[in-house]
C-alpha cells in the first residue's frame, strides 16, 4: 500500500507518543509498566569504540568481560517461558471509533488464543492463571490514532507477565514483563482489521519462544 507524506508524519509522531503511553495498564490486573531489557548490541557498541578512542583500555575491558562471563548469565527473553504450563490472555480495550471499522476486543483475543490453542498451548481462565505458580498472563495492548486522512496508525505489544522473586531478597516477589514483543504500521480506516495479521505475527513469535523453551 502506498502512504503519503502525511501518513508517515503521523506514524512517527504516533510512534513517539506510544512510547508514553505504554504507562497505562489495566488496575484489575495489577500490571506493572514493563522492564527495559538488556541492551547486548548497544554494550558491543560502546565496546567497539573504546576500542577506536583508548586501544591501551582493552586488556582491562577484556579482563572484565571474561568476569562477566563467569558470573550467572542474564536469561534470555524465551528463556522465561521455560516450565509455564499455559498462559491467560489480557487485550486492553479498543477505541470506539476502531471498533466500529471492525477491528474489536474480541476479535483480536479470538485470534490470539485460537493460535495458542493450534499450538497445542493452554489458554487459562483467569482463576486458573492466578492460581499458578507465577499468575501467567499474556498482555495485548493495541493503541490507534487517526491522521484525519483515512489513515489509522497503530502500535502493537505483546508482553509475558509473571511473578518474579528479587535477587538480593528471594522472599519479595512482584509482578514483572519477561517476555514483549511490539510492532507499529499505518492502515487504511477501511480494513483496520487487517491488524489482526500483525497481531497474529507477533503471537507466532511468542508460540516459537515458547516452544522452544518447552521442548518435550
Amino acid at each position: 500500500m502506498k502512504i503519503n507524506a502525511c501518513a508517515l508524519a503521523a506514524l512517527l509522531i504516533f510512534e513517539t507518543l506510544a512510547s508514553a503511553a505504554y504507562a497505562l495498564e489495566p488496575d484489575d490486573l495489577d500490571v506493572r509498566q514493563s522492564v527495559r531489557q538488556y541492551n547486548q548490541e548497544a554494550w558491543m557498541t560502546m565496546f567497539e569504540k573504546s576500542k577506536t578512542d583508548d586501544i591501551s583500555r582493552l586488556p582491562a575491558l577484556q579482563a572484565k568481560s571474561r568476569l562477566e562471563n563467569r558470573s550467572a548469565p542474564i536469561a534470555e527473553a524465551k528463556d522465561t517461558l521455560c516450565g509455564l504450563n499455559g498462559v491467560m490472555v489480557f487485550v486492553e480495550e479498543i477505541d470506539t471509533d476502531v471498533e466500529n471499522h471492525g477491528l474489536t476486543k474480541s476479535l483480536v483475543k479470538d485470534e490470539v488464543e485460537s493460535r495458542l490453542r493450534q499450538a497445542d498451548i493452554p489458554v487459562l481462565s483467569v482463576d486458573e492463571a492466578f492460581n499458578m505458580p507465577g499468575k501467567p498472563y499474556l498482555y495485548l495492548n493495541l493503541t490507534t490514532h487517526n491522521t484525519g486522512i483515512e489513515f489509522y496508525s497503530y502500535s502493537i505489544r505483546i508482553e509475558l507477565n509473571q511473578d518474579v522473586s528479587m535477587i538480593r531478597e528471594p522472599s519479595i516477589r512482584a509482578s514483572a514483563t519477561t517476555w514483549i514483543a511490539n510492532m507499529v504500521g499505518v492502515v487504511g480506516a477501511r480494513n483496520l482489521p487487517a491488524v489482526t495479521e500483525d497481531v497474529n505475527q507477533l503471537t507466532n513469535q511468542f508460540i516459537r519462544d515458547y516452544l522452544a523453551a518447552n521442548r518435550k
